[in-house]
Order: C-alpha cells, then structure tokens, then sequence
C-alpha cells in the first residue's frame, strides 16, 4: 500500500486515532518525535500538531525550493510528490490531515486515486466555491471536496486547493486536507456547489 493509504488507513479507524497510532505508519517520516503544541491554534481541534513527509506516486523530478530564506534561497531537484505532512488535533486525537505538494496542480481527485488501494473510491461531493473560506474575496484557490471511502471503513472527506502564485516563495502549491466529518459548514461558508455522492 501507498504512504499515503497506510496513514488514511490509521485516520479513518472507527474510533477517533491517537497521536501514537501515527508512530510506526509505513512510508512516513516523521520531523517531529511527538504532537508539539500549536500557539497559533485556531480552535479546539488544531491545538497540538505533527510534522513529516511521505512520498506520493506518479510525479517525477523538479526544482523545488531548497528551505533556505532571503537571499540564500535557491532550488534543489526532489521529486514533485515528496510532500510535508501535517496532523492536526486535540491533546489526545487527530482530527485532520494535511499535505502540502510543491506546484499547483489540477487534477487532485486522480492523484489521491493514484495513491488507493483498488476497492477505495474518491467521489466529489462539492466545488465551484464562490469565496475564500472566511472571506467575502472570490474563489481563487479552486477548493474540492470529496468523499473518500477506503473500503472497509466509514468514509472520510478531503478538501483540494492550490495556490498558484507562489511569487518569490516558489513554485506554487497544492494542499490536500483529510477530514473525520464532512467539513459542511466549510463547503456553505464557500458557497460550493454540491454534487451527491452515490
């Protein structure tokens, strides 16, 4: 299996996943030994987080910024599907996962196809959003929402955008965030499209 459907694997578990479950996931390095407390958190469910990478199929070599700053900042060759990793949660679970890929890209739903098992299926649940989330600017980021079912679990949802202006910062980027729930009250605040999900 994929990095990223042996760790979709331990966050969709039945019961909410515990930050330890996440130690051993296969195909993940992980930066941070343990959750580390989030100051910039946003709500209850964003207060501690966890940072790695993993390595998404199907992409070949790019430039990629090579982490320096001002005026040392250069690029480096890496494959375009090693990506960051970031779980987000409450002391005690994760509630969220995300990933963030160097270059925007339009085809999210066929890239976490890509990384499924052959009985997992990834439907869109919404798109066309007309704002930002917590904005009143217009959609730019060109967010999608979809149901993922890996199989045998209950579904989980994940949520696709770009930024392609990466100005001085780089190439552009693509996130990928999965969800617990059915973020609802995003895809209204957006004023998504909604498609049903057979």
């Amino acid at each position: 299996m994929s990095p990223l459907q042996n760790l979709l694997n331990v966050f969709s578990a039945q019961e909410a996943a515990s930050w330890p479950s996440f130690d051993a996931v296969q195909g993940v390095q992980w930066r941070d030994p343990k959750p580390l407390e989030n100051p910039d958190s946003t709500g209850p469910d964003m207060t501690h987080d966890r940072s790695g990478h993993l390595l998404l199929s199907g992409f070949g070599i790019v430039d990629v910024p090579d982490g320096k700053l001002g005026a040392e900042a250069g690029t480096k060759k890496d494959n375009e599907g090693n990506v960051g990793v970031t779980l987000n949660g409450n002391a005690d679970t994760v509630q969220s996962v995300a990933l963030l890929k160097f270059y925007p890209s339009d085809n999210t739903q066929d890239i976490i196809q890509r990384q499924l098992s052959m009985d997992a299926t990834i439907q869109l649940i919404a798109d066309q959003c007309a704002l930002d989330y917590g904005t009143t600017a217009t959609n730019m980021q060109k967010n999608a929402f979809f149901q993922v079912s890996l199989g045998t679990t209950t579904p989980i949802y994940a949520e696709t955008y770009v930024d392609a202006d990466g100005g001085n910062q780089g190439p552009g980027t693509t996130t990928f965030v999965f969800y617990r729930s059915k973020p609802t009250q995003r895809i209204a605040a957006m004023r998504c499209k909604e498609h049903s999900a057979a």
